[in-house]
């Protein structure tokens, strides 16, 4: 089998394709390979016995096909192992669970009944390989550690103590009073996780610490730290097995315990379904937002995010159109690190503006921009005009049934009877001849008032999704000004990625309710007439695109390592090589011909490193302290005072803290702090955040610069000094044969190309180690908060040792004083640690690159195994296992051929949105609704009776005036 041409894989010639097109061809043949290299270890499997413990000679070649196994599984276990993070978040009641579950393509997988349970704790979905019948669906429950428990327990006895030494000091201030209302809003989320799990009360917490409470409840220790593993298989029984962590649900987590909800008791939950959305790595993250007030839920939640490859904020409509202010999506802090990762864009962040189907009709026509639309106020006046006939044509058809139901008794009032017609027989055929008539007049309107009832719904339809359109556009306009002004403060130069970075941010709106009925085929909500309309669509193909670098990125790994394991035993397999094998000594040409070439090419990489490594590291941004940091000292200072306000925008005399949560804040140490106010709903503190923010707003623009577009760059340049030296290489390689065993150079030179594969490995591999640099950059500044909190933790004790009258002001002082002093310290401590952290990051590339080297020189080994295996007759010659390695060899042959074929002529696509058409899956701009009204099947019961009359069967006299099952009295069954 001759060498495959390479060029004419689909997804080697496939760079000129659109996006979406290339990445599905790549990943298509990702499967294929994959799927080919288990078949071949199957085969290796049955085929290629381990030894036996005899001295024989290894003419198959077992140690390299085990190897080559070896490496197989090690690429399978990756492939299995890759996944895209995009993080979903959204307040309460955002829809966001709907949301989830809409695109998942299951209604009820996760449970939006219980609000606080859903958004608590962080779900990670992703997509479940195993095929096992019973295991179709998967899930894992991780649960808190006792430690974590403690730490929440330990605060809520504090805050307890505090609120309660505010009653004692009886004030009947109206700031007093405030404070208390809100110190016990503080204290009801752990209340309600006390009373959920343990069934205790306030009264009965009076005299307990967190010791005496852990100990009434010995099933709550048995679950702390535990992972439980569930499955099922269909969505209904694993949806039930996980309910009761999921949601309010009780259940006996023990064999012989009680049962309780243990949701409060749960860190985070993994699931593994089988959903498009899901092909190929993506994962979905619901995040409950990183200011939990669990601490190992926010630092679940704060783990994730950082490795977040997009994020979608899930936003309801009527929430964004009420709120008079900028909207706020994400918190300062957030959105920072997101600059500094380089994912503060439209292909990395994506507003959902969710429930558009929640909107007041009546309401959205008066605003001004619907009264200018003239198309709008057309179909208004329109549906006044039908609305109008709709009535009147009810009212006479409510006329007409009330004539038809006196037709009988007036008939049989008439007047004489003609002659030779008998009375009883003349009233009948009368009787027929009116209500006939009167059933066409009253089959007539009821198809009236249906088409109008049909037009009516239509036109209803039509005029709320022009309401919604135009509040959609309204909330678009207000978001993308928004995002531009926040965009703007990253200064990008490189022109290729101005598209990127420019100005706009990617917003879908969306509603899960009216989504599903056009999936069930149910009835559609008004104004959403098939499943474009209501967004869920193109959500999804946002995140499929927001994916799609990562996933190329990942293919593209994968098939070199594919090709090259194609390729080596493809030379071990080979046919033609058959008649010319040559009586050598593997052992010996192993150990005196290629050697010195290996030594030279880990050398010549090693020098290329050497410049690479020296290049990364001038791209390093905090290599010299910033003159910024000067400022930082001053802006510390105005940050510690803004902590005594409510709202850092307010410092206003109403606007100031009470000392209760000022004292929450300090027992916190600085960190996330949700105050639950009466007046203005949730306000979040976050001091820590704040003075990290200080410095991270020096270096964003730097930050981004070198991680995120200069590291990258250094990969083209890296790339053309591998191609040269790599030329050099192989002919060396060439020239070593030619000199020690020319007869073995023919054999050389077929392999030569599949060398070349390791090659464009390497350079993958280079491309993936700078891109690591920027990856690692991430976790620097993911620590800066806690290194400045370390800063002022004495502090923050000797602050609370502040006790009595006055003490609100004195901690205030003693706070503002370090600051004073300080501040200039800890921002140069912590620049330092961060550019101690991020040397260390960057430090990192000399040894990853030196292992590339080693494992390029291993994979040149084992294409050089496999060329001696084939290449050479054996030392020792025995026929059985001759005769086994060519049958085996044959297979191996048959197996590449069709491994090769489906690699250049692909079957079909297997990624769902392949060759997708944009406008397909978009939001129709106009409103296209089908009212399907069949003419000839729209009579109604009243003709239907009527021709039930006519086969009633004949009268005796021979006429057409058919006798029915009138009654005495004229009326008829089945009159309404």
């Amino acid at each position: 089998m001759p060498n495959q041409d390479t060029g004419s894989f689909t997804w080697t010639s496939c760079e000129d394709c659109d996006d979406k097109k290339r990445v599905a061809i790549k990943e298509n043949a990702v499967a294929v390979g994959i799927s080919q290299c288990k078949k071949l270890m199957k085969m290796f499997e049955t085929s290629v016995p381990g030894s036996d413990g005899l001295n024989r000679p290894d003419i198959l070649g077992r140690e390299a096909l085990q190897k080559w196994v070896g490496g197989c599984e090690d690429l399978i276990r990756r492939h299995r192992d890759f996944g895209v993070l995009v993080g979903v978040a959204g307040p309460t009641g955002s829809g966001k669970t709907s949301t989830l579950n809409a695109l998942l393509g299951f209604n009820e997988l996760l449970p939006t009944s219980n609000q606080e349970a859903a958004t608590a704790v962080a779900c990670k979905i992703a997509y479940n390989y195993d095929m096992r019948t019973n295991y179709k669906f998967r899930a894992t429950v991780t649960f808190r550690t006792k430690m974590d428990l403690t730490k929440q327990l330990d605060l809520f006895f504090e805050d307890m103590r505090g609120r309660d030494e505010l009653r004692k000091r009886g004030t009947s201030s109206a700031e007093d009073y405030e404070a208390l209302r809100n110190a016990n809003a503080n204290l009801k989320p752990t209340f309600e996780m006390i009373r959920t799990v343990f069934g205790l009360g306030e009264k009965d917490l009076v005299s307990m610490t967190t010791k005496d409470l852990l100990g009434s409840k010995t099933d709550v220790g048995k679950l702390l730290g535990k992972t439980k593993s569930y499955h099922g298989g269909d969505v209904d029984e694993l949806s039930e097995k996980i309910k009761p962590y999921m949601d309010s649900t009780t259940a006996k987590h023990t064999k012989s315990g009680q049962e309780f909800a243990a949701w409060p008791l749960v860190d985070k939950v993994e699931l593994f379904v089988r959903s498009e959305i899901l092909r190929n790595g993506v994962v979905l993250v619901d995040l409950p937002g990183l200011a939990d007030s669990v601490e190992s839920r926010a630092a679940v939640a704060e783990r994730y995010f950082s490795k977040l490859a997009a994020t979608l904020i899930v936003s309801p409509a009527r929430r964004a159109a009420d709120d008079s202010t900028s909207v706020k999506l994400m918190e300062d802090h957030q959105e920072l690190r997101m600059k500094l990762d380089g994912r503060f864009h439209h292909r990395s962040y994506c507003v959902a503006v969710s429930m558009i189907d929640h909107i007041d009709r009546a309401s959205a026509t008066r605003s001004r921009d619907v009264k200018s639309n003239s198309v709008l106020q057309r179909l208004i006046e329109e549906e006044k005009v039908l609305k109008s006939k709709k009535k009147d044509k009810e009212g006479q058809l409510k006329a007409g049934k009330k004539e038809l139901a006196g037709i009988g008794s007036k008939t049989k009032q008439s007047g004489t009877t003609p002659r030779g017609v008998s009375k009883g027989k003349y009233s009948v055929a009368k009787h027929k001849r009116q209500r006939k008539s009167q059933l066409a007049t009253i089959a007539k309107l009821k198809r009236e008032v249906d088409d109008l009832e049909g037009n009516l719904k239509a036109l209803d339809g039509h005029i709320t999704f022009l309401c919604v359109k135009a509040r959609n556009e309204f909330l678009e306009d207000r978001i993308q000004h928004d995002f531009e002004q926040r965009q703007a403060q990253i200064a990008v130069n490189d022109d290729g990625l101005k598209a990127t970075y420019n100005g706009r941010v990617s917003i879908c709106p969306i509603s899960a309710k009216a989504f599903w009925p056009c999936v069930l085929d149910e009835e559609r909500l008004a104004g959403f007439p098939d499943s474009r309309y209501s967004g869920i669509p193109n959500l999804t193909r946002w995140i499929r695109n927001a994916t799609l670098p990562e996933r190329e990125d990942h293919a593209n790994t994968v098939l070199h390592d594919l090709n090259n394991c194609f390729s080596m035993i493809q030379t071990w397999s080979r046919k033609e090589w058959g008649q010319n094998r040559l009586h050598a000594s593997s052992s010996w040409i192993e150990a005196h011909v290629f050697p010195s070439t290996y030594t030279t090419l880990e050398e010549s990489l090693g020098k290329c490193w050497k410049t690479l490594n020296s290049r990364a590291k001038k791209c390093n941004p905090l290599l010299d302290r910033k003159d910024s940091l000067e400022n930082c000292q001053n802006e510390c200072l105005e940050v510690v005072n803004s902590w005594s306000y409510k709202n850092t925008q307010d410092d206003t005399e109403a606007a100031k803290i009470h000392w209760l949560t000022y004292q929450a804040n300090i027992q916190r140490k600085g960190l996330k702090f949700v105050s639950n106010t009466t007046d203005q709903g949730c306000l979040q503190y976050s001091w820590m955040e704040d003075l990290a923010n200080v410095l991270l707003k020096t270096l964003v623009g730097d930050w981004n610069q070198a991680l995120n577009i200069d590291i990258p760059e250094l990969a083209t340049g890296t790339h053309e000094a591998i191609d040269m030296l790599w030329a050099s290489f192989t002919k060396r390689l060439q020239i070593s044969v030619e000199e020690t065993l020319p007869e073995l150079l023919p054999f050389l030179e077929d392999v030569i190309p599949s060398l070349d594969l390791v090659k464009e490995g390497v350079k993958d591999e280079v491309r993936q180690a700078l891109k690591d640099i920027s990856k690692g950059a991430s976790e620097v500044h993911q620590d800066l908060v806690k290194e400045i909190q370390k800063k002022w933790v004495p502090t923050f004790r000797a602050s609370l040792k502040e006790k009595g009258k006055h003490s609100l002001r004195k901690r205030q002082d003693t706070i503002a004083a370090f600051a004073q002093k300080s501040g200039r310290k800890m921002f140069n401590a912590a620049f330092d640690n961060m550019r101690a952290q991020l040397k260390s990051n960057f430090d990192r590339l000399p040894n990853t690159l030196e292992n590339i080297s080693k494992v390029a020189v291993q994979k040149v080994k084992g294409h050089i195994s496999m060329l001696l295996n084939n290449a050479l007759l054996p030392e020792t010659k025995v026929e059985e296992e001759e005769e086994a390695k060519l049958k085996l060899q044959h297979d191996v042959r048959n197996a590449l051929l069709q491994w090769d074929l489906e690699w250049k002529v692909p079957e079909a696509d297997c990624d769902a949105d392949a060759g997708e058409n944009t406008e397909s899956v978009a939001i129709p701009k106009e409103y296209v609704c089908k009212v399907d009204l069949d003419e000839e099947t729209a009579d109604d019961e009243y003709e239907k009776s009527d021709d039930d009359d006519n086969n009633n069967g004949e009268d005796g006299d021979g006429d057409d005036d058919d006798d029915d099952s009138d009654t005495e009295d004229g009326s008829y069954i089945g009159d309404d």
